[in-house]
């Protein structure tokens, strides 16, 4: 209850009239009783406030009572130790690598924590899941610590995370090696925390270019669960460091997923790997070199730049299903070579970009590769603002009968009206790639009429194709549209007519999917 306001201006009032000709002794034994009643209100508002405690004190005792008496019928106590785990195995959010800035990477190590801090019960089972301490894990070599005994906190802690997940293997994550520094952050106890644990590494990840030295002591105990690994570039910071001597990784029995800069020269196990990324620009000649080795290779991305003198023989890709080509620098028309003596038949992915200060000109040899391919469903080119010929698209597209799916992204002028036109479902006479319903345009220049044309010509509502059921046509219907206009304001914009008809399609159920440069470059085709 709220205490009446009151005036000091009206108890001076009140107490000059009171006082009136009174002497200063009765003054004083005025403010001698005025004092004693407050003492008085005080000792009384003491015993209240003792009593309102201790009543707040059983109210939080009952309450506690009655949470607990909740929590001993709650249906979850009901549950199996081992329901209850897998419940908590499916409670932790995937992380998200690419989200370090907003914490995202990090949310399985929240979920895990938070899932042991509920009660005695939940922690004993959370402490002795391993599964749920089996996410990424970062370790730091950049942290600045105020003392020794923080940094042991932080060694301490990853131990724990460790000890917790054994005995199931682990992915790890190194970053914080910045180049003109290693010697500084390279911290022994972090080191040997990583160390003791490699042979229970899942995969291991260098986000920056690694001490061959550290390198060297963190894979010295083997690498018996490693299955993935993404190791940028090796810096000699010793100067008797010799790559080829490293061969920790041609032992790891179950690697299959390598990212690597081929400069590096370390060993690899080629034959078993079925998943290669080679980061840095390599000459084509190279390239067919590691990949005679890679009889097992399903999934490859490469960078070249350059070719070699040499003639190789025909290489017999026979698994490879997916293959990223990015080629940069100057751009020659015989570097497509690198393409002339592959053979790949079971090739259902193909990824073509280019970094070049020219045109681009088609080569008889791709279309002899695309021949050796027959079964590519998936084609994506990435100009990179190069102009890639019309003749050259509608070349590639003529020799890949089974395309499903097709993304064009900055190519200036290489979709004109023959392309359109090749595209265009009219009067019943099968048009280019039949099989294609899925499809990405970005950052390109042509006719919106005529794209809008197309895109209506192979489109039709699912009652049209009920009804037609007895005649199937010779093309297949969209699945998925997505366009986006140029990177920047004086790029390629979608205009108003072309929106109102995609708009009109989104209507009768295509999806069809408008959005800007950054948005696209970001998601990328939905495929």
């Amino acid at each position: 209850m709220a205490t009446a306001p009151f005036s000091i201006h009206a108890i001076l009032a009140q107490q000059t009239e009171r006082t009136s000709g009174s002497s200063t002794a009765q003054i004083k034994d005025l403010i001698a009783e005025s004092d004693s009643r407050v003492t008085s209100i005080q000792t009384e508002i003491a015993a209240l406030k003792s009593q309102i405690a201790a009543l707040a004190e059983l109210s939080a005792r009952e309450s506690a009572a009655g949470e607990v008496l909740r929590f001993l019928i709650a249906p979850i106590r009901k549950l199996p130790v081992e329901l209850l785990a897998q419940i908590f195995v499916l409670t932790i959010r995937d992380s998200d690598p690419s989200q370090r800035w907003y914490k995202q990477h990090t949310v399985h190590i929240r979920d895990a924590y938070r899932l042991s801090h509920v009660c005695r019960l939940w922690r004993n089972i959370a402490c002795n899941l391993p599964r749920l301490w089996t996410g990424p894990i970062e370790a730091s070599f950049s942290l600045e610590f105020d003392s020794a005994e923080k940094e042991e906190i932080y060694a301490d802690g990853l131990r724990v995370w460790f000890a917790r997940s054994e005995p199931l293997p682990v992915p790890i994550i190194i970053t914080g090696l910045r180049e003109g520094n290693w010697f500084s952050k390279i911290r022994p106890r972090l080191t040997e925390e990583l160390r003791r644990i490699s042979p229970r590494w899942r995969s291991l990840e260098f986000h920056e270019k690694t001490p061959g030295s550290l390198l060297q002591q963190l894979t010295s105990r083997g690498l018996d669960a490693l299955e993935e690994l993404q190791l940028r570039n090796v810096a000699r910071d010793v100067a008797d460091f010799d790559p080829t001597t490293v061969l920790s990784f041609i032992k790891a029995p179950r690697l299959q997923r390598l990212t690597i800069d081929s400069a590096c020269r370390i060993p690899m196990p080629w034959a078993q790997l079925t998943d290669i990324t080679l980061t840095h620009q390599t000459s084509s000649g190279v390239l067919l070199d590691i990949f005679s080795q890679c009889t097992n290779v399903v999934k490859a991305s490469v960078v070249t730049a350059g070719w070699s003198d040499t003639s190789p023989k025909m290489l017999p890709l026979d698994k490879l299903s997916f293959l990223s080509v990015f080629w940069v620098e100057s751009f020659v028309v015989q570097e497509m070579k690198f393409l002339d003596f592959i053979s790949a038949p079971v090739l259902d992915e193909l990824h073509l970009s280019f970094q070049v200060d020219s045109r681009i000109e088609w080569t008889e040899g791709f279309t002899a590769f695309q021949l050796r391919s027959p079964n590519i469903t998936r084609f994506k080119v990435d100009g990179r603002g190069a102009y890639i010929p019309p003749s050259g698209l509608l070349s590639a597209l003529r020799h890949t009968p089974s395309l499903t799916h097709l993304s064009v992204e900055d190519s200036p002028g290489s979709i004109d009206d023959a392309v359109l036109n090749a595209l265009c479902y009219t009067n019943g006479v099968e048009p280019m790639v039949p099989r294609l319903h899925s499809l990405g345009l970005a950052a390109i220049n042509c006719s919106q009429d005529l794209l809008a044309h197309m895109i209506t010509s192979r489109w039709w509502t699912e009652s049209t194709e009920l009804a037609s059921c007895s005649t199937p046509s010779i093309v297949a219907r969209w699945r998925r549209i997505q366009l986006a206009e140029g990177r920047d304001d004086s790029g390629v914009k979608l205009g108003p007519n072309f929106r109102d008809a995609m708009e009109d399609l989104r209507g009768t159920g295509l999806a069809v999917d408008l959005m800007d440069w950054r948005s696209w470059r970001s998601k990328g085709e939905a495929w």
